[in-house]
C-alpha cells in the first residue's frame, strides 16, 4: 500500500468531467479539443458550453461527436439534460441489451433434436 497518493490536475479534471457528463457522450475539455484539432484527423467537436467543475469554476467544455471517415454506428445519445433522472433509463437499456444478447446466444431447440452430449 503506497504511503502517499498524489492526484494532479489531470485526474481531478477527468473526475469532474465524468460527474458532469451525460450517458453516450464524450465530454472533453479545452485542452483535449486543442490536442485533437492539432492532429488534423477530422475529429468532430460540438460546444457544450460553460460547465461548473467543482474546484475549478466555470469552464467551456465540449462533446466529441465523431470523426470524419468513421463509418461504424454510434449509440444515439438520450435526450436528457443534466439533473434529469436518467439512471433508470440507462439501466433499462442495459437490461434490454443483455436480454437481446442472451436470445442470440441461446437458439431454441427443434422438436426431436437431441440436446448436447456429456
Amino acid at each position: 500500500m503506497p504511503r502517499y497518493c498524489l492526484f494532479g490536475d489531470t485526474v481531478n479534471t477527468a473526475s469532474r468531467m465524468e460527474s458532469t457528463g451525460l450517458p453516450y457522450r464524450i465530454h472533453v475539455s479545452q485542452s483535449t479539443v486543442q490536442a485533437l484539432l492539432s492532429l488534423d484527423e477530422g475529429y468532430k467537436i460540438d460546444v457544450r458550453g460553460q460547465t461548473e467543475l467543482k474546484g475549478k469554476g466555470l469552464e467551456e467544455t465540449y462533446w466529441l461527436t465523431g470523426k470524419v471517415g468513421f463509418c461504424r454506428p454510434l449509440p444515439t445519445p438520450l435526450s436528457i439534460k443534466p439533473g434529469d433522472p436518467w439512471q433508470d433509463r440507462i439501466n433499462q437499456e442495459i437490461r434490454t441489451g443483455f436480454a437481446k444478447a442472451r436470445q442470440g446466444l441461446v437458439e431454441p431447440r427443434k422438436s426431436g433434436e437431441a440436446g448436447p452430449g456429456p
